[in-house]
């Protein structure tokens, strides 16, 4: 059974984007192009916050390490990839991270392997009765229903989310009371979500779904069955992703980095 998201409404004074660089998945130069990225695509006001375990500039923040999640994860098995995310859920400081991390206003959450299009506004403009996230589109909706267990595809991507502060403390919460189960059982954050937040046969949930025509894959297309060409540039949506969990890391950083 799904949790109850209970909705969240501050006084939306700051936007913040953030991400998180964790090891040496990806060099510095990501963080620093989707800070430029950002940047040069948002017209109203944002902080940009990225959550490192070794913070070295003015807007990285420490990462909770070693968190309380960190003991269940087996590199060699990696289930409950992406579990990292989980911390920025919480709607409380711990001692030594998030010492500058605002107290309200909405979150966008962006992985750093994306390429922005158009102007970030658009999200902190979204309704903030629910939190946002990815769906994947690209997806055949039948062989959806059958992957929720696989990495392969996963109704819901977290490559982007969005929040209030606050309004992800259910899943923060579901995640730390039944850690152990939850790193045995699911390959990926996003199985997770698919399977605990979204009903995927209703095509509803407890966290709203991004429209079609907002964000795509480079990898693997927009939407199915008719617009599913590859490698594809569609300037007319908001952000490009390149998620491909089939590929081996840093094998394909060239082809991110040419569009940049």
């Amino acid at each position: 059974m799904m949790s109850n998201l209970t909705p969240i409404i501050n006084d939306l004074e700051e936007n913040n984007v953030v991400c998180i660089k964790w090891g040496d998945k990806y060099d510095d130069s990501y963080v620093e192009k989707l800070k430029e990225q950002c940047e040069a695509n948002c017209s109203v006001p944002f902080n940009f916050w990225c959550f490192t375990e070794k913070p070295e500039k003015d807007y990285h923040a420490k990462l909770w390490n070693p968190g309380p999640l960190c003991h269940l994860y087996e590199h060699d098995r990696g289930y409950f990839w992406a579990y990292r995310k989980c911390y920025l859920f919480r709607s409380y400081q711990h001692e030594g991270d998030f010492r500058y991390f605002p107290t309200n206003g909405k979150i966008l959450f962006l992985d750093l392997d994306v390429i922005i299009h158009q102007d970030l506004k658009y999200f902190f403009d979204l309704p903030n009765d629910k939190p946002w996230i990815v769906r994947g589109w690209w997806n055949d909706p039948i062989i959806v229903k059958k992957n929720y267990a696989r990495y392969k595809s996963t109704v819901i991507n977290s490559s982007v989310i969005l929040w209030t502060k606050g309004q992800m403390m259910p899943v923060w919460e579901h995640v730390r009371e039944n850690a152990e189960i939850l790193f045995f059982t699911y390959p990926s954050l996003d199985n997770y979500f698919a399977h605990q937040w979204y009903n995927t046969y209703e095509e509803e949930g407890l966290i709203d779904i991004f429209p079609k025509g907002d964000i795509y894959s480079w990898y693997k297309g927009n939407v199915f069955p008719d617009d599913m060409e590859l490698k594809k540039l569609r300037a007319d949506h908001k952000i490009c992703l390149f998620n491909n969990s089939t590929h081996i890391e840093g094998v394909y950083d060239d082809e991110i980095k040419k569009l940049w």
